[in-house]
């Protein structure tokens, strides 16, 4: 038996940890280098993130292939699992600056104007990680790694603009945002790094060209598109040119640099000092520890009742002023901030502040509540749009002819049959995401667009409250065994945000009877028998100390089976890949022992085998199918060619000529002379023959047409001859035409 085949490197399958590298190095192996490690080592960074090109060291079998993206990008489970431990890459990979991005539970919407909002593009801050003792981590060396970023042609600067083109690539472009805005803000704050280096990160995080090598694509980009957009509450004014590194203004991009690669020992020691203004402009500052680190979570608790400063509330109030603040009333000031940002419009429609702004309810303005009050508010608020919009739509009913309760004319006006319909096109990126392209917008039918904006919707206005009540992780991956509302309908999606008001209101109601605190988490009601199941990657470090020592191997054998062989699981049809369920007529791998389990990950390996094999069978048999197909396509078109080709002979080439030219004086083109004749003669004989032939055919179709209406016809007498004619016939056809003639004669002899 010949040896079996050695499977070709895959990045996708060396990140979801079933492959090593040639140097015989794991995903697991990357993640748990030291931070010398990462510093010095230089042939991981192409495995953690990939790109479609190679570089100085990178060896050719882990390049990226658009297969690769294609599967990395998708919705299966491999690409899911892909995206997710990417982000535990890049969490590592800022670790060793002493960075981290922020919670995405701490996370504002965009545009909110608040220290730990998001950026305009939904990536999320980055900020210093706070220093805890006893945390085992040396933060002085990795503060003198960050601060080394500064120096000229620094190693890390070539890793940067891989890093933000292979998250752009990999489709984390929120995180690309992040690890853009952070570092573009901190070029434009240390002189010493070079024009060329921001330009080339400009390109890797804003190119429409992601499948280009940044070397290449910056040649002929423009201006606006390498030096980015201006951060959040950053104008162009606030530029600051870079330096040359010697002193000297560098206004001109430095072509010997090269930052594509990943190679070379760049380093060194920065010299410059860090910005100690702790100015933040939305891509994260370098100011002293903590400077782009968001105000901590409020404490629970309710704000002060009496002389609250006037301006708490108030974004034009001072850092100086809001430094002043205590926690609880800094917590309140961007409360308040964010409430007038996403509710003020809402409050004008329902008539409690007139066009100015200025409240005219009879109930307490809500920008001089305490936070407690001003989330009931909020709540109470959102019923009573909803409310206003009911009447509306009631309202429209009545004028329509219809009952003010009956909701079919309103779907089959704005829904038609598709108000319970979800999603399920392939050919359209970012569905229910604000990056959706416009030409993909533009291909959607009306009730797809409707369905999109309320995903959108959805995510900007309950992606926190699904994370508080842990359907979410808290990197906003969906780990609940329910429907993710990205699938759900128009209707399941509205049911599902009626059941989210209702745990929330449960949850403040808990708050202000004082059973709990405002920022503590909330908690399963589950046994905790049921809160975790066995393999499931989300289980919490409480949970799995909670554990026996048995159920604690038997979790760690279901993690390591489900990120091997989950995604073959719905390759071999063994699991559905809508409801998640075992469909097949074998156990359960959930419900098996150790030692079944042990056995079944045997027999899946070999099936596993058996379906690559197949499968790479099947490709080779499509490829010399299509090969075979267009070599009959190439002999069939040559075939033709030859037949359009082929030559006539002289004789009738001569005879068109002269025939021609005797047409052209007027006369027979066939002539006169003797031969001529005789083929006139024949061509005239022939067309006879074929106009009597034509007239025979004629007649022939009218006696057949005479017969059957004769036959058809209902007249007795006609009937009676052509019964009497049909007895004639078989009489005669019995007897010999002697007997017949003997007949005739004696019949005129009775007659004469």
């Amino acid at each position: 038996m010949p040896p079996k085949k050695e499977k070709e490197f895959s990045i996708v399958s060396w990140y979801n940890g079933n492959m090593v590298s040639a140097a015989n190095v794991s995903i697991q192996n990357v993640l748990h280098f030291t931070d010398d490690e990462l510093e010095n080592k230089h042939d991981f960074i192409q495995l953690l993130f990939p790109l479609p090109w190679a570089s100085q060291v990178t060896n050719s079998t882990v390049v990226a292939t658009k297969r690769n993206y294609s599967t990395i990008r998708g919705s299966a489970q491999a690409g899911r699992n892909f995206r997710t431990t990417m982000l535990t890459a890049l969490k590592r990979i800022l670790a060793m600056f002493d960075l981290e991005l922020t919670p995405t539970k701490e996370s504002a919407a965009p545009g909110t104007g608040l220290p730990y909002s998001r950026h305009r593009n939904r990536g999320r801050r980055i900020r210093r990680i706070t220093p805890h003792e006893g945390d085992g981590i040396d933060h002085a060396a990795r503060e003198a790694r960050l601060q080394a970023l500064a120096s000229r042609n620094n190693h890390h600067h070539r890793r940067i603009t891989r890093i933000i083109r292979s998250l752009r690539l990999c489709g984390r472009i929120d995180d690309a945002e992040s690890v853009y805005r952070f570092f573009r803000r901190f070029g434009r704050e240390h002189r010493s790094i070079t024009l060329r280096t921001l330009r080339m990160w400009g390109v890797a995080a804003n190119s429409a060209y992601v499948m280009k090598d940044p070397r290449e694509d910056i040649k002929d980009t423009e201006k606006g598109v390498m030096d980015g957009e201006p951060s959040d509450g950053e104008s162009e004014s606030d530029e600051t040119t870079t330096t040359d590194g010697d002193g000297g203004t560098n206004d001109t991009i430095d072509t010997s640099s090269d930052e594509g690669g990943e190679s070379g020992e760049g380093g060194g020691t920065g010299s410059e000092k860090p910005s100690d203004d702790g100015s933040d402009d939305g891509g994260g500052g370098f100011g002293p520890v903590g400077g782009d680190t968001p105000p901590p979570p409020p404490t629970g608790g309710r704000g002060p009742d009496e002389g609250r400063p006037p301006k708490i509330g108030d974004p034009r109030m001072t850092d100086e002023d809001l430094q002043k603040l205590t926690d609880s009333d800094r917590a309140l000031h961007h409360a308040r901030i964010k409430h007038r940002h996403e509710n003020r419009d809402i409050e004008i429609g329902l008539n409690l502040r007139n066009a100015d702004g200025k409240w005219i309810g009879k109930d307490e303005d809500p920008m001089t509540m305490v936070l407690i009050e001003l989330r009931v508010w909020q709540l109470i608020l959102r019923d009573l749009e909803e409310e206003r919009l009911a009447a509306e739509v009631a309202q429209r009913r009545i004028e329509e002819g219809e009952e003010p309760d009956d909701a079919s004319s309103d779907s089959n006006i704005s829904e038609g049959s598709n108000y319970d319909t979800s999603f399920t096109r392939e050919d359209i990126e970012y569905f229910g995401d604000t990056y959706m392209s416009v030409p993909d917008y533009n291909r959607l039918e009306t009730w797809e667009r409707n369905l999109h904006i309320a995903q959108c919707d959805h995510y900007k206005d309950y992606n926190v409250i699904e994370i508080r009540h842990r359907f979410r992780d808290s990197d906003g991956n969906w780990r609940d065994a329910g429907t993710e509302p990205i699938n759900m309908s128009r209707q399941g999606l509205k049911a599902w945000q009626s059941e989210l008001d209702k745990r929330e209101a449960d949850r403040l109601d808990a708050v202000m009877r004082g059973e709990r605190r405002m920022s503590e988490d909330v908690e399963s009601d589950v046994d905790p028998e049921s809160e975790y199941d066995y393999g499931d990657p989300g289980m919490s470090e409480r949970y799995f100390n909670w554990l026996g020592d048995e159920d604690k191997e038997r979790h760690l054998a279901f993690l390591k089976y489900n990120e091997k062989y989950k995604s073959l699981e719905y390759e071999l049809g063994f699991r559905d890949r809508t409801t998640f369920e075992w469909i097949s007529v074998t156990m359960d791998p959930n419900d098996m022992n150790l030692t079944e389990l042990d056995q079944w990950e045997i027999e899946i390996e070999r099936m596993g085998d058996a379906w690559m094999d197949n499968k790479e069978r099947e490709d080779e048999e499509a490829v010399e199918a299509a090969h075979f197909e267009a070599m009959a396509k190439e002999v069939a078109a040559e075939r033709a060619e030859q037949l359009r080709l082929r030559q006539r002979s002289p004789e009738s080439i001569e005879m068109e000529k002269m025939m021609a030219e005797r047409v052209k004086m007027g006369l027979d083109p066939i002539g006169d002379f003797p031969e001529a004749k005789r083929w006139k003669t024949m061509m005239e004989e022939m067309e006879a023959a074929k106009a009597e032939a034509e007239r025979l055919e004629q007649v022939a179709k009218a006696e057949a047409k005479r017969t059957e209406e004769e036959e058809s016809s209902d007249e007795p007498g006609k009937q009676l001859r052509a019964e009497a004619e049909g007895a004639r016939n078989k009489q005669n056809a019995g007897r010999t035409s002697q007997e017949r003639e003997d007949s005739s004669r004696s019949k005129r002899r009775r007659i004469g």
